[in-house]
């Protein structure tokens, strides 16, 4: 997360998630969600007064993607455990302010059950897994030198 934005900072259009991750398994998800977190002092207040808006995180975008998709939708291919893979997609236009005080995040996850089902780690046709086929995974989303992740906004603007 960002520190506290120390003037008002609107983003527009496209996101996009450029993500270098390493697993343990063979087929991951990848959950990316911008989030406006509110302050911990704020006066605001939720809609018709229902409570206090003091360190909300409000979602802005979200959106997964399933790893051995990454390439072509028609065909998917595993991950090779432990090897660097890139998996690059974009979350729907955006155009929000993030308010003086507010902060920036953005969080990335493996998973996001309910809204999409299970993945078992593991490169096959998830509509005929059983249970012994799920089984965990280390990933881990790379930051640093030539594999590093960015997400990109399409404008930044004051």
């Amino acid at each position: 997360a960002l520190p506290p934005l120390k003037e008002d900072l609107r983003i527009a259009g496209p996101i996009e998630a450029d993500l270098w991750i390493t697993t343990t398994g063979s087929d991951a998800d990848l959950v990316v969600k911008v989030i406006d977190e509110f302050p911990a002092d704020t006066n605001e207040t939720k809609p018709a007064g229902t409570g206090s808006m003091a360190g909300y995180q409000m979602m802005v975008r979200g959106e997964i993607m399933r790893a051995k998709f990454r390439d072509s939708f028609e065909k998917p291919k595993p991950i090779v455990p432990g090897q660097p893979t890139r998996v690059r997609f974009e979350l729907n236009d955006v155009l929000h302010t993030f308010r003086k005080g507010h902060r920036l995040l953005v969080r990335v996850q493996s998973y996001w059950f309910p809204i999409a089902d299970r993945n078992p780690n593991v490169f096959m046709d998830i509509p005929k897994a059983k249970d012994s086929d799920f089984v965990p995974a280390t990933i881990s989303v790379l930051t640093g030198g030539r594999h590093a992740s960015q997400i990109r906004v399409g404008t930044l603007a004051p």
